[in-house]
């Protein structure tokens, strides 16, 4: 009997990939932990990937904090960028069929004036921004693959009690994420693409789920940290528009043609 072909989630105990296992948007998801399958090792990932039927990867795993991988910039190293590594070079190495789905970040861009499209030139501003674009090069050496560049933020968890008027950005809510990230790992578009909302100030976005947000000026937050935040970090997501419109043009003619 021919197995079922599954999508293999890394770092499904984090937000987002947490996200993707509750909204059970994707059929035959599995998630295995770190004891099954350690993104670090290359021998663990390269077994596991020959032991199961996978078609698609969605590789959410990652040391995402800006401020822990500042302070520990080799675990950083470690996990984004040489998991990632991990997992192209075991497909490569076995020549396998299989779809890979990258969740990047608006922080690979400058953050400075914003509006920024795919062939903006990287310039990372942060040690996390640079492990996601160092991270990003690996997996351009696969022949199928997608890199989602996007910012989310999750409705239910705003934990902050003051947010900038004039640090501005695409964030959009993590559910709505999801669901662009399955309709992407479904597409044929090969290469990468901006995730996001329209242009808007975190307070303003924020202010929407959490009634009393108090504004603040980005120089107060700046203030606080040792590493640089964007001041701008909008994206141009026109491309995406024009593959989920190409895409929904082609459901209706061919439903239409039946």
């Amino acid at each position: 009997m021919k197995k079922s072909k599954l999508t293999l989630l890394t770092g499904g105990t984090g937000n987002l990939g947490s996200e993707i296992i509750k909204l059970k948007k994707f059929s035959n998801l599995i998630y295995p932990p770190k004891k099954k399958l350690n993104i670090t090792k290359f021998t663990a990932v390269e077994s596991f990937l020959l032991k199961n039927n996978i078609n698609n990867i969605v590789h959410v795993a990652a040391l995402a904090r800006m401020k822990t991988c500042e302070k520990l910039k080799k675990k950083a190293y470690k996990v984004n960028v040489l998991g990632t590594k991990n997992l192209v070079n075991a497909i490569i190495k076995n020549k396998l069929s299989i779809r890979f789905i990258y969740i990047s970040t608006d922080a690979v861009y400058p953050g400075i004036i914003g509006n920024y499209d795919e062939n903006t030139t990287i310039n990372p501003i942060n040690y996390y921004g640079l492990t996601k674009y160092l991270a990003e090069k690996e997996v351009k050496k696969l022949t199928n693959y997608l890199i989602i560049r996007t910012r989310f933020f999750n409705k239910k968890k705003i934990k902050f009690k003051y947010s900038a008027i004039d640090s501005y950005s695409s964030s959009i809510e993590i559910t709505k994420l999801v669901k662009f990230i399955k309709f992407l790992t479904s597409c044929e578009y090969i290469g990468t693409v901006n995730v996001g909302g329209k242009k808007i100030s975190d307070f303003n976005l924020y202010k929407k789920f959490k009634k009393d947000l108090k504004p603040c000026f980005r120089n107060r937050i700046q203030s606080k940290l040792d590493f640089q935040i964007s001041k701008d970090a909008s994206m141009d997501c026109s491309l995406f528009e024009r593959i989920l419109n190409e895409k929904k043009r082609n459901k209706y003619y061919n439903t239409y043609k039946k």
